[in-house]
């Protein structure tokens, strides 16, 4: 009897053991247990549909809206760019803007606080000026001119940003063009290309590729636009994002322009714009101020006048 008791005790002991060994490792199973929720591919909104002609209209709409722009927009140089060049001092640069389509274009850029101007641009799509107070030098040129400058300064050119500004037309020319999809960051683009033929010497029969447009898939938006050079080099890219509407005019409130061969970008954001106003024709023509030297830039050559 005594020895079926030991026994029994020593039964409840083990099974004590057992039980509590139990727990201690179900407490730890608990403590390092994970549950991990994965989250569902991102699904791209479906296109809507559009053909080639349709994104062709949209593209012309958007341009033609466009009569005239006065706006002010906070700029974003990126570092190394000719505009940092410029305003790199600067943490806060206001620039106003008037334009008026297809060419004319003046772009004043002011100091934070104090509003002096940094850069003064214009150009009537012939003839490009450019006054830069703080190293006292005008600048002018021809907007043909498409060798980059050594100095930096000499290839501020105001009609870059009217192309930016200016969606341009499609329908305005006899050049080919076809659409194609594109898929980026899980987005779907359609992306309209615009070909002609016989650009450049000896090629008659060689097509070449001058812009592609691109609009988002699901709203038909246009997103970007890609300029290239009869050789095919890319000469322009710029994006378009944050649309808003002023005053019956849908239209991006940021732009970002990268000029590759100039090895500068722009960020531009709208911060109030008018649209199809009328804009006095003088307030379009910058002219030289007495002590200023006059630079021409063109056909690879920089002459300086002196001062």
């Amino acid at each position: 009897m005594l020895r079926f008791r030991e026994v029994s005790r020593a039964c409840r002991s083990v099974l004590l053991l057992i039980a509590a060994l139990v727990g201690v490792f179900g407490a730890i199973g608990c403590a390092v247990k994970k549950t991990s929720h994965v989250a569902p591919a991102a699904v791209p909104p479906a296109p809507v549909p559009a053909s080639a002609g349709d994104l062709l209209a949209r593209l012309d709409t958007q341009h033609d809206a466009i009569k005239t722009l006065s706006a002010t927009v906070e700029l974003d140089p990126t570092t190394g760019s000719v505009y940092s060049g410029v305003i790199k001092q600067y943490h806060d640069v206001r620039a106003f803007i008037l334009l008026q389509s297809p060419a004319d274009i003046r772009m004043i850029g002011q100091a934070p606080v104090v509003r002096t101007t940094i850069f003064d641009m214009s150009s009537d799509g012939k003839e490009f000026h450019v006054w830069v107070p703080t190293k006292n030098k005008f600048i002018v040129g021809s907007t043909e001119a498409s060798v980059p400058a050594k100095n930096s300064l000499e290839n501020l050119r105001p009609q870059h940003i009217l192309d930016a500004l200016i969606p341009p037309s499609g329908s305005s020319s006899n050049d080919q063009y076809f659409v194609n999809q594109e898929r980026e960051s899980e987005r779907i683009y359609y992306v309209l290309s615009f070909v002609t033929q016989g650009a450049g010497a000896g090629s008659a029969d060689r097509l070449t590729l001058l812009r592609k447009v691109w609009f988002d898939a699901s709203t038909l938006e246009l997103v970007r636009v890609q300029f290239y050079s009869p050789q095919g080099a890319p000469v322009e890219d710029v994006r378009y994002s944050a649309y808003q509407d002023y005053g019956g005019v849908r239209y991006p409130s940021h732009i970002d322009l990268s000029r590759p061969a100039e090895d500068y970008s722009l960020g531009m954001t709208i911060e109030k714009a008018t649209f199809n106003q009328p804009i006095p024709a003088d307030k379009f023509v910058l002219t030289k101020p007495a002590n200023a030297e006059e630079i021409h830039v063109g056909g690879g050559e920089v002459q300086s006048s002196g001062q």
